[in-house]
């Protein structure tokens, strides 16, 4: 689960502004790192000068941070920092989270304790993770985990780095998507989920009058809709320590434009009584993003359509790997008469890529 800081706070630039760092090139952080040595906080990179950097341009007990400059945020990569111990690389992978501001099904105990088990069976099969960390005083909870790597490439140990931390961690990413989807199971049981045709739906989103039944009938025809294409696998309402998430989907496509796409792919409906603007696009982006690279693709769901600034973002975006597609009530209306929604899905796809 990504993080996002700024600059100035827990990263030792000093003296470095906003646009220096993102125009940075090999001398300057070789510079920032020599000017930053003995500094307890971590000095900030971004990735792009990383595969330019080897270890021998770490001082022992230096610790980097890696992320993208966007609108004068660093926005970290990974929830960890690198650092050198000899003549090798490492990377600390860092879990600290707060009870208070856990939302996941699955308890922050149970979650972080399966980490803590696969740190341990990674440990006794390939000796590459050691914990370096665990512990819980009631309202935090703080697992850290040490990963060793034979590169000396910063930008190649980086990579090598974050694909075991991911591999460590999809059990129990895993586990909470399951314990998700058995709750909203349980839960859309309960509140007569699936009990309305579509075309009853359509009726019930255009009629409904409190926010709260606007959101959850659109939302429920929107993850039964998706819930009808081929490869896709709804698991439903996704809460974290800092976002919300409507739909998320399971990516198992086999159709040529999907099968491209992440693994994971997220829906946000909007009921409102005005159109989606900007703001709400570019918040939705961000989840995107922040799902450790895993998801590339995202539908925002509009009602009653989208502002003209929705399209401006949208080409000021087009160069970017995350695509969001933006999808209106008529063409969810009209994938409902159709009884094809997999063809409207993907004409709206094809629409955003060729803006």
């Amino acid at each position: 689960m990504a993080a996002d800081a700024r600059l100035q706070t827990g990263t030792s630039n000093r003296g470095w502004s906003f646009g220096e760092v993102l125009r940075m090139n090999a001398d300057e952080a070789r510079l920032i790192l020599v000017e930053c040595e003995g500094d307890e906080e971590p000095v900030a990179l971004p990735s792009a000068v990383l595969s330019k950097l080897t270890v021998d341009d770490l001082s022992d007990g230096a610790a980097i941070q890696v992320g993208t400059l966007r609108d004068g945020i660093l926005h970290l990569d990974w929830n960890g920092t690198l650092g050198r111990d000899g003549q090798d690389i490492y990377g600390d992978a860092d879990h600290t989270w707060t009870r208070k501001y856990w939302y996941s099904p699955l308890g922050l105990e149970q979650y972080l304790d399966l980490v803590r088990r696969a740190v341990e069976t990674r440990h006794r099969v390939h000796a590459d993770v050691e914990l370096a960390d665990y512990d819980d005083d009631g309202a935090y909870i703080a697992l850290r985990f040490r990963i060793s790597t034979v590169e000396t490439n910063l930008g190649k140990a980086y990579d090598a780095i974050r694909k075991v931390a991911a591999e460590v961690e999809e059990a129990a990413e895993q586990a909470a998507d399951e314990v998700g989807q058995r709750i909203a199971e349980v839960a859309a049981r309960l509140s007569g989920w699936g009990s309305e045709t579509l075309d009853a739906l359509v009726d019930a989103v255009g009629n409904a009058t409190s926010a709260d039944d606007k959101g959850r009938t659109l939302e429920e025809l929107c993850s039964r809709l998706f819930a009808s294409v081929p490869g896709f696998f709804v698991t439903g309402r996704v809460r974290t320590e800092t976002e919300e998430i409507d739909i998320s989907v399971l990516n198992d496509s086999a159709e040529p434009r999907l099968r491209r796409e992440g693994a994971l792919i997220l829906a946000e409906c909007k009921n409102w009584t005005g159109k989606c603007g900007k703001d709400e696009f570019v918040l939705f982006h961000s989840k995107l993003e922040n799902r450790s690279r895993r998801c590339t693709l995202g539908f925002l769901i509009s009602w009653n359509g989208f502002a003209r600034t929705v399209t401006k973002e949208m080409l000021r975006g087009s160069r970017e790997d995350t695509l969001v597609v933006p999808m209106t009530g008529e063409d969810i209306r009209s994938a409902v008469r159709s009884g094809d929604f997999a063809s409207i899905l993907l004409r709206c796809w094809d629409a955003a890529v060729n803006l």
